[in-house]
């Protein structure tokens, strides 16, 4: 299939191309300029651009049969345009283009259901603590999904819980709009994605994706995917 991917110099943008490949998929990747990415690799079109420039999108979309967005930006007390301008830019360019089949990433933050196997702890201070430093993030996340859902397109939403850094090996479980769990290893979300690119059952659907057999504390994750990446340079050591 002939894939164009946004998203793809993320942390999990890159494991999500490298899966893409090896599962015999055409890729377009589009980038901002970064000069450690990697453009030579059989099957792999590298273009520079902003996804939230519908010119830039459109050249992207040339050919492709699927997009998949794994687009992300930090936490930030600043409001957040990158997931609902993205979302613009790139329904509008599918449907100019006639590409009908959109898997993006969202977010479990979103879903109001509150596993019941979290701790006191867990729901009573962790998730407040995550809703407040994620407020504007998961607001806009809130917005792309609107847009999404709205596009009259082939979309899948994909929400993992707390995303991190996992070795392998992990394995993985999805269900529509939400699940047990406590963290979700970037390598299974980048599994969970590339799945769905062939099959139909969760068009027009949000699925949500755990790690089940693997997971780190939620104040690991809040300080290494949330609280971390905000701070100085200096201070990050």
């Amino acid at each position: 299939m002939k894939v164009t991917l946004l998203g793809a110099n993320g942390p999990t943008g890159r494991l999500l191309l490298t899966k893409l490949l090896s599962d015999g998929h055409d890729v377009t990747a589009m980038v901002r300029r970064c000069p450690d990415f990697p453009t030579h690799a059989p099957r792999l079109r590298v273009l520079h651009g902003d996804a939230t420039t519908p010119a830039d999108v459109s050249a992207a979309l040339s050919g492709a049969e699927a997009v998949v967005s794994v687009l992300g930006t930090s936490f930030s007390r600043r409001p957040i345009h990158l997931y609902s301008s993205s979302a613009q830019a790139i329904c509008l360019a599918m449907t100019a283009a006639g590409t009908g089949r959109l898997v993006t990433t969202s977010s479990a933050a979103l879903s109001a259901w509150t596993d019941p196997n979290w701790t006191w702890a867990e729901r009573v201070v962790g998730r407040p603590i995550l809703g407040y430093l994620g407020r504007t993030l998961y607001a806009d996340m809130a917005r792309m999904e609107a847009i999404v859902g709205a596009s009259g397109l082939d979309w899948t939403i994909m929400r993992p819980l707390g995303l991190a850094t996992m070795d392998s090996p992990t394995s993985y479980r999805i269900a529509e709009d939400h699940i047990a769990g406590r963290q979700t290893a970037r390598r299974d979300l980048a599994a969970a994605i590339a799945d769905q690119l062939t099959r139909t059952d969760y068009h027009h659907k949000t699925v949500a994706v755990a790690t089940v057999d693997k997971h780190q504390s939620l104040a690991r994750t809040l300080w290494r995917e949330g609280i971390k990446p905000n701070l100085p340079t200096a201070a990050r050591r």
